[in-house]
């Protein structure tokens, strides 16, 4: 290697070091986000880059949510290549932090990265379930919209209850 490339090599080292410096403090860094494993029996792509069916015991994993179905099929967005929609179809069970979510139906929206429940949807928590004709899972709130709904809380009864009946 000569001297002169030797000192271009150095001084673009240099560069890009500062480059990378001068924007890490002041900017935010970018949320990371991990990828989203899909398992299957089968897998099927009508259109290479626009729909992909998984079929027979699919299973989902996106950072710390699992879900169950029968079918999966996943939507891509063509211009920016990536998912658009995720449609799970048939005996759904949706997974995250002790809580279970069953439906026939869920749509998982990656821009608003929410999970729509339809067809006998229900949420499971201990004993209690909260069902509705739709619910609507918002994963960045860790909260849930149900319409159509009822519930079904079991308390356990205070001692002093207990000895009075």
């Amino acid at each position: 290697m000569s001297r002169r490339s030797f000192k271009n090599s150095i001084l673009i080292l240099i560069a890009f070091f500062l480059a990378g410096a001068a924007s890490g403090p002041n900017r935010p860094a970018p949320k990371s986000r991990e990828p989203v494993v899909i398992t299957s029996k089968r897998m099927k792509a009508d259109k290479l880059g626009d729909k992909v069916m998984f079929l027979e015991d699919v299973t989902l994993k996106k950072e710390d949510i699992t879900l169950y179905s029968d079918q999966l099929i996943v939507f891509y967005d063509v211009s920016t290549k990536g998912v658009k929609e995720i449609e799970a179809l048939g005996n759904v069970v949706v997974r995250r932090a002790g809580r279970v979510a069953l439906a026939n139906r869920a749509l998982y929206y990656s821009r608003e990265e929410k999970i729509v429940l339809t067809g006998d949807a229900r949420i499971i928590e201990n004993e209690n379930q909260l069902g509705g004709d739709r619910i609507t899972l918002y994963i960045r709130n860790d909260r849930s919209v149900v319409e159509g709904g009822r519930v079904l809380f079991y308390q356990e009864k205070s001692p002093e209850k207990r000895r009075g009946e």
